[in-house]
């Protein structure tokens, strides 16, 4: 019963932190003044199908779950399908939420405060949905394939992948500006700061196994 309800608080957590980030992009969207690379590369995508950046998401981690599936499908695991299906909904909403805000008239100082604000939900949402131990969205597992197929170290080809996001997403219509400069020397860090604090809060809300173990033998013995 205790697994149970682990699962349940574990996919309540991984929603909530996958939530978090997507408000995150859903202000670097709205600044206009530049996202991270695969924020870009969703958002040119979007101009040239003329769909909204959460159809275009979609359509990404739905082309790169493919390839998963077909190359190493063992790493596909409950959160991925979540990513998959629930992003590009959440990226919308949070777009229309974000909108209620008239950001677009604000001057470039408060823009590049919410950047660095929409960097700072990332690392939150991230450090959570991490701790949560259900996987990780498609564009991030394609760079470990990457790294088990060629043995290159995983910051090379992290590296490597984004500057193809940006030039792709650039080529399609996608903004680079401060913006872009903003989030690739700030997300990182911010996430390495943020990682322990999610897992402690996950840690807080759901109980390992180890502690499940340790109840059952204690019901069982009395």
């Amino acid at each position: 019963m205790t697994k149970k309800l682990n699962l349940i608080k574990r996919l309540i957590l991984f929603f909530v932190g996958m939530s978090i980030i997507q408000i995150g992009v859903a202000l670097f969207l709205k600044t206009n003044i530049g996202s991270d690379p695969f924020t870009l590369f969703t958002q040119g995508l979007a101009f040239l199908l003329k769909k909204t950046p959460g159809n275009a998401n979609m359509i990404i981690l739905f082309v790169l779950f493919c390839i998963i599936l077909l190359v190493e499908r063992t790493r596909i695991k409950i959160g991925t399908i979540i990513c998959v299906i629930g992003v590009g909904p959440i990226i919308d909403l949070g777009v229309k939420a974000v909108s209620f805000i008239p950001i677009e008239s604000l001057n470039i100082g408060i823009k590049i405060l919410l950047v660095v604000f929409g960097c700072v939900l990332i690392a939150i949402g991230f450090s959570i949905l991490s701790a949560s131990n259900l996987g990780v969205a498609p564009n991030d597992i394609i760079s470990f394939i990457i790294k088990d197929k060629t043995n290159l170290e995983y910051r090379w080809i992290r590296m490597a992948l984004d500057v193809s996001f940006l030039i792709i997403g650039f080529a399609l219509g996608g903004i680079f500006g401060i913006g872009t400069i903003i989030s690739a020397l700030l997300t990182g860090p911010f996430i390495q700061f943020c990682l322990p604090y999610g897992e402690k809060l996950v840690n807080a809300i759901v109980k390992n196994q180890a502690e499940d173990e340790t109840e059952e033998n204690i019901s069982l013995g009395a």
